[in-house]
């Protein structure tokens, strides 16, 4: 319709004019030569007509017939330069029949996000297709990124990210049931695709690795299973070997580790630190508003007898807090350890501050999401040790990428 439109347009407006139309702008327009009607013609195409102003005189007919063009011209401009927005905001793709030996990461959240950037840090050529209900252009920058707007709920999503060709599945969506049902579906559907999937919550996340283990133990070492993971455990895992460990070799007695804020990142640090570092510490006190509920509902599924730990419940922001907690290494000759890990980064700085103001003794790491200007200068400041969890957790989802890989190729 359009090509019939850009060939209208011309025809109506030089008919015109050939017939003795002129407009208010330019009054002598029909005496024009042929080739200024076609100028003009082309002019209203372009909004305003080039200030021709309106049609006047000639027959009535061919003065409607300028009006249409009039009309129809910026229509036909309007319509091309949506068309060419939409392409470029369009997320590119490329028909499932096209890929081969691409990964696919279905949810593009933080983890999600944290994950592609982990596969380019070792494997900058492999294509990415990603999968989420979601996406917009500020996200699919790169090269070699195609996107598919789907709903891993629905039945149909598998179908549609070629999974016959596809070297490894990542599920990394907020629902973690949906996630897990996702990456069930696709290792029935293909069982030597090497398949990984975040699970968030740490109550979830215990019996289905239990599932998976028993499952393994069952078919065999041969038989691939989907691979769980969760961002706190390897973000957990990264920090104990890379800052905690080194620290408990370097001081020679004890250690004592305070840590504040027990959401699912410090849990995880906690179940570590039960299993890797018992022998280690001396004793462990975990503070937060909930902090004796949090760890009666942890205790649950991990036995936490093997450490010494005390609860302490209490604002974080509550200088009375770091009073009782003061009170409960007290008996203790080692010098605390404190991990500030609660959801607020903010909170974390302010209460850095605070035990900084008390002492110059102990060493103080403060979780935030991503290491900035500010952070450092403020970390500088006052001397203690950023966490920054989006730095920790591409570090060890690279770890997490390369023993996937090595997953892959040993089964083939």
């Amino acid at each position: 319709m359009r090509a019939v439109g850009l060939a209208a347009v011309p025809l109506l407006a030089v008919g015109a004019f050939a017939s003795g139309v002129s407009t208010t702008g330019l009054p002598d327009l029909a005496h024009e030569p042929w080739w200024a009607w076609l100028y003009y013609a082309g002019g209203l195409f372009v909004y305003g007509g080039l200030d021709m102003g309106l049609p006047v005189g000639g027959h009535p007919l061919a003065r409607m017939a300028l009006w249409v063009a009039f009309f129809v011209a910026p229509a036909i401009t309007t319509t091309a330069l949506i068309d060419a927005a939409l392409k470029v905001l369009r997320p590119k793709g490329i028909a499932p029949n096209k890929l081969r030996g691409h990964a696919v990461i279905a949810g593009f959240r933080q983890v999600g996000q944290t994950y592609l950037q982990a596969i380019r840090a070792i494997d900058t050529n492999l294509h990415v297709l990603l999968v989420d209900d979601h996406l917009t252009i500020d996200q699919h920058h790169e090269h070699d990124v195609s996107l598919i707007r789907a709903d891993v709920r629905e039945p149909g999503t598998l179908a549609k990210v070629a999974l016959d060709e596809a070297a490894l599945l990542v599920v990394a969506v907020e629902d973690d049931l949906a996630g897990l049902e996702m990456a069930w579906a696709a290792q029935a559907q293909r069982a030597d695709l090497p398949v990984a999937v975040h699970v968030a919550d740490l109550s979830l996340l215990r019996p289905v690795s239990r599932l998976i283990r028993k499952r393994a133990k069952q078919l065999g070492p041969d038989t691939l299973h989907p691979l769980v993971f969760n961002a706190h455990r390897i973000g957990a895992l990264h920090v104990y070997e890379q800052y905690l460990h080194p620290h408990f070799e370097d001081t020679g007695y004890k250690d004592v580790v305070v840590i504040g804020g027990f959401g699912q990142f410090a849990q995880t640090i906690v179940e570590l630190l039960r299993v890797m570092a018992a022998d280690e510490l001396d004793r462990v006190v975990i503070v937060d508003p909930d902090a004796t509920r949090k760890v009666r509902q942890v205790a649950v599924d991990v036995a936490l007898d093997s450490i010494e730990h005390v609860a302490v419940d209490g604002d974080l922001m509550d200088p009375g807090t770091w009073t009782k907690v003061s009170a409960a290494v007290a008996d203790l000759e080692a010098v605390p350890i404190f991990l500030l890990s609660a959801e607020d980064e903010l909170v974390n700085y302010r209460v850095a501050m605070q035990l900084r103001a008390k002492s110059k003794q102990p060493r103080i790491f403060a979780r935030c999401f991503r290491r900035t200007a500010f952070a450092e200068s403020l970390s500088d400041q006052l001397a203690f040790e950023l966490l920054p969890l989006e730095d920790v957790l591409r570090d060890g989802l690279e770890d997490h990428y390369r023993a996937i890989l090595t997953v892959s190729s040993g089964s083939q």
